[in-house]
């Protein structure tokens, strides 16, 4: 099955967002509302998903900010991660894939970590009906 995805494209879904953090990125599915933990290496790799990318394209620029022939493996556990929880689609137009300026510091292998609650069940809203009314 992976080399049908190898020449595919993949973009980010627009209801994918995220949030940079010191150590990494959160990034929230909208329509699942799962959220993810990425490390440095995970949120550049996240990142080249914004315009649209191939697997063999992460692979070379993985390569370029550090990565060995060994890391592959662990860089398409995270690209398939990314495929089977939805978060990337395959689009037929591919746009020109780059790496938008992004880089990486020190290569680490890349993790993309999924919290187990949704937000919804981590998220108290004040109108919840279910919660008690200050008196």
């Amino acid at each position: 099955m992976q080399s049908q995805i190898d020449n595919r494209f993949w973009m980010l879904r627009p209801d994918v967002v995220s949030t940079v953090l010191n150590d990494g990125a959160v990034i929230l599915d909208l329509r699942s509302k799962f959220f993810f933990s990425a490390n440095p290496t995970g949120w550049a790799i996240a990142q080249m998903f914004e315009t649209g990318t191939t697997r063999d394209e992460v692979h070379k620029a993985c390569r370029k900010w550090g990565a060995a022939d060994a890391g592959i493996p662990e860089i398409n556990a995270l690209i398939d991660q990314m495929i089977s929880e939805g978060l990337v689609e395959s689009v037929n137009t591919p746009t020109t894939a780059t790496t938008n300026g992004v880089t990486v510091a020190a290569w680490v292998s890349p993790t993309l970590s999924k919290h187990r609650e949704p937000l919804q069940r981590i998220m108290v809203s004040a109108f919840d009906p279910g919660l008690p009314l200050a008196e």
